[in-house]
């Protein structure tokens, strides 16, 4: 039975991420990881909220490591957290002035992985999207139903 779920949860994600690799007009494919939520439900909301962010998707697509616009996200999920430190990653480098030309190249990739340290508790999640782009405007703009 365990050799069973595995090749199903295998199956499962490969055709998860290939929907959000075909979104309409994606350039980007996009791995949230977040960790040190309070529970891994409240990790999900928050991935799910900053994942569905129109502001952070166009940043992705701009490659604009703007973590304001994450931060703002996590602020939107409403989930309380414990700490006001989140440390984020765009492609293992962490978010700093320092770093932000280095996290602007990441973002500049066809594959992104962020993560999301809330330092809040246990909780996790990993989460996938996509960019927003001009092209998806396109798609749904220029058709009616």
């Amino acid at each position: 039975a365990g050799d069973f779920r595995q090749k199903l949860l295998e199956v499962c994600t490969e055709l998860a991420t290939a929907i959000v690799r075909d979104g309409e007009g994606a350039s980007k494919f996009v791995e949230l990881i977040i960790e040190g939520a309070p529970s891994d439900e409240a990790a999900r909301t928050i991935g799910r909220t900053i994942a569905r962010s129109p502001l952070v998707k166009t940043a992705i697509y701009g490659a604009d490591p703007n973590w304001g616009r994450i931060v703002g996200a996590i602020g939107n999920s409403g989930i309380p957290l414990k700490s006001d430190r989140v440390d984020i990653l765009i492609g293992a480098v962490p978010i700093s002035d320092a770093t932000l030309q280095e996290a602007s190249r990441k973002l500049k990739e066809k594959e992104i992985q962020i993560r999301v340290v809330l330092h809040s508790g246990t909780g996790s999640s990993r989460v996938w999207t996509c960019d927003l782009t001009e092209e998806y405007i396109h798609i749904n703009a220029d058709y009616t139903t």
